[in-house]
């Protein structure tokens, strides 16, 4: 680590293993090392006009985001292999015992209501005509079939990992569509805008301390668990925070019950700025 710390390019990604027991190392049958990862690969395995086979390892301190880049990329590389669209499957074997098969390219499904993505858009559109739309966005869809006529079941690809809700695909659906096709219409009501008179009263106030030389930080409302309690030595009485069910990433598993986690890990983000840094 010692001799990666005056690297410029390579010494932003060494706190990811820095203080680990052990490090991730990548050696082949051989025990010729390939890779230490997530900070540098080795020209041995390097690829060439020549090479046939590769091999698409994908390291990370969250499994979700690991299994997004690693879905992307062997889906899109198997466009240029030999046998089109195959991948060979790699099992991975835990310290604690516990294998996983990847990557694990299965479909994930969404039931999202026909008239919320047709009035979101402002269009109206039965089913047949909407298909067929969010088909060419590459996403399988068809009529629900528990019964509602009115739900689609919406089948989402290992290739689409930024649909996460219904209203991606009306989004989806409005681009398909043709923005320029949209018809322009009059809102209902008449609505006159004006800043509240709170916001107005906080960017005089931003104003007032960024001239003092303190820096703004906006940082997210939900956060790591952990961030928000045991590494900031407090215990979790199943009261303060509301917690996540099935979080996207684990950087977003709670809601932030203090500015502290942010705080600190904007300063850890920034730690090479010139210091005060207030």
């Amino acid at each position: 680590m010692e001799h990666y710390k005056s690297d410029k390019k390579l010494k932003k990604f060494l706190h990811i293993i820095e203080d680990s027991p052990v490090y991730p190392v990548i050696y082949d049958s051989n025990r010729t090392v390939l890779s230490l990862p997530p900070i540098i690969n080795g020209a041995h395995s390097a690829i060439t006009l020549m090479t046939k086979n590769v091999f698409i390892e994908c390291t990370a301190t969250d499994i979700t985001k690991a299994k997004i880049v690693l879905n992307t990329m062997v889906t899109m590389f198997s466009e240029y292999c030999e046998r089109k669209f195959e991948v060979e499957p790699v099992e991975v074997v835990y310290p604690n015992g516990v294998s996983h098969v990847y990557p694990d390219l299965s479909d994930y499904t969404l039931e999202v209501p026909l008239s919320y993505v047709t009035s979101q858009v402002g269009v109206k559109m039965e089913a047949n005509e909407v298909i067929p739309l969010l088909n060419k966005m590459q996403l399988h869809v068809k009529k629900s079939t528990s019964g509602n006529e009115n739900t689609l079941t919406v089948s989402v690809p290992p290739t689409r990992s930024d649909i996460l809700h219904a209203c991606d695909v009306m989004e989806d659906l409005a681009i398909a569509y043709g923005f320029n096709k949209i018809p322009e219409t009059i809102p209902a009501t008449r609505t006159e805008g004006r800043r509240q008179p709170l916001n107005l009263f906080s960017d005089l106030i931003r104003l007032q301390v960024a001239m003092a030389g303190y820096k703004e930080v906006l940082t997210w409302v939900l956060c790591c668990y952990e961030e928000n309690f045991s590494m900031l030595n407090r215990k979790d009485d199943g009261k303060t925070s509301v917690i996540i069910e099935n979080p996207r990433s684990s950087e977003f598993e709670a809601v932030r019950t203090t500015l502290m986690p942010g705080l600190l890990k904007s300063v850890k983000h920034n730690i090479d700025h010139p210091r005060p840094i207030k």
